[in-house]
């Protein structure tokens, strides 16, 4: 039980930054509207996110393995809720800037710091199952963020937005509370870090490389499944927000999934199924029809189900140096897909 208040805490904080994350794109092009904004200088701004929020979480996650100090995950989870719903009050472009990289830094500090603490309270035989619940948050929350901004914006226009930052801030005080007595011992870590197996550093950047191709695929569907429906079904706005809403349940079901079975029968082995799984249904998306439909959600749950699973995989594989692990399959790989989409 004194366990799970940290984990609490972890997957609590991944809930609420991650309800942040999409909401940047959300209200961009209100910001240029109000700002007069060039899309030069609007693509800098997402690009200035995704580059300091993704790609530099590796570097985060080696510098804590190696130096032993997370950051605090309540004051990330801070950090990120003021910088973007603040951002919807900015009037000049350098004071908005310095609030997307003050996110950027919040997300990035994030999930090295949380995903170490999960790995730290979880036990062995659980591990996958914890790490699934911790990812599910994050992307339930993505999925509610677009929908709290957009309900804002239109009952007070894009300064409502700013309103956004209360949960953030209850948020982090809660999380405070349940993180700060944190289970680690110095023998638990020089155990960690001495048990490296040889190949393990192989085999994991194997399994990240697969993980980057998974998030390819995933960013581009759903980057593009919009368009698909639009133009080619020719499906209302509405009813493709839907289909996409539903399909990324069908992914959060999907990690749950693959973070369970792969405690039970091996991370290797769901990680091959998920995958093998994945490509037949994928091309079941250009098939038309209810195929089409079977395809967008089967794909969804089984790209999702071997993710959680690669997670977990590369955690294993490099012991001692879960910053890292989370860094390359949460962050690093994310932002190879956005580029790849």
């Amino acid at each position: 039980m004194a366990k799970s208040s940290p984990l609490t805490g972890a997957v609590a904080g991944h809930f609420l930054i991650d309800l942040y994350t999409p909401i940047l794109p959300i209200i961009l092009p209100l910001l240029m509207e109000t700002m007069d904004l060039s899309y030069l200088l609007a693509g800098l701004v997402v690009t200035v996110f995704n580059v300091v929020s993704s790609i530099t979480q590796p570097l985060v996650g080696i510098w804590s393995d190696k130096t032993g100090k997370r950051a605090d995950v309540a004051f990330c989870v801070l950090l990120g809720a003021v910088g973007i719903s603040l951002s919807a009050l900015a009037n000049n472009y350098l004071i908005l800037l310095m609030l997307v990289t003050g996110a950027a830094i919040g997300h990035a500090l994030f999930h090295p710091s949380a995903m170490d603490l999960v790995y730290r309270v979880s036990p062995p035989a659980k591990l996958g199952k914890y790490n699934s619940v911790f990812t599910t948050a994050g992307s339930i929350s993505y999925a509610f963020g677009p929908l709290v901004a957009g309900a804002l914006i239109a009952f007070g226009g894009l300064p409502a937005v700013c309103w956004m930052v209360l949960p953030g801030i209850i948020g982090a005080a809660w999380i405070f509370r349940l993180t700060r007595r944190m289970p680690e011992t110095a023998a638990s870590a020089k155990v960690q870090k001495t048990s490296l197996i040889a190949g393990s550093a192989s085999a994991a950047a194997l399994v990240v490389t697969v993980c980057a191709l998974r998030a390819i695929g995933y960013m581009g569907v759903i980057t593009y499944l919009p368009t698909l429906l639009t133009e080619s079904v020719g499906l209302s706005t509405l009813l493709s927000s839907l289909v996409v809403t539903i399909m990324l349940f069908f992914g959060v079901a999907g990690q749950l999934a693959g973070g369970r079975l792969s405690d039970k029968y091996g991370r290797k082995r769901m990680l091959v199924a998920g995958l093998v799984l994945a490509i037949p249904c994928f091309l079941l998306i250009f098939a038309g029809g209810f195929l089409m439909y079977a395809g967008i959600m089967s794909y969804a749950f089984f790209a999702s189900f071997c993710y959680v699973t690669s997670v977990t995989m590369t955690q294993e594989l490099l012991p001692g140096k879960t910053g890292l692990a989370s860094g390359l399959t949460l962050g690093f790989t994310m932002g190879l897909g956005g580029f790849g989409a």
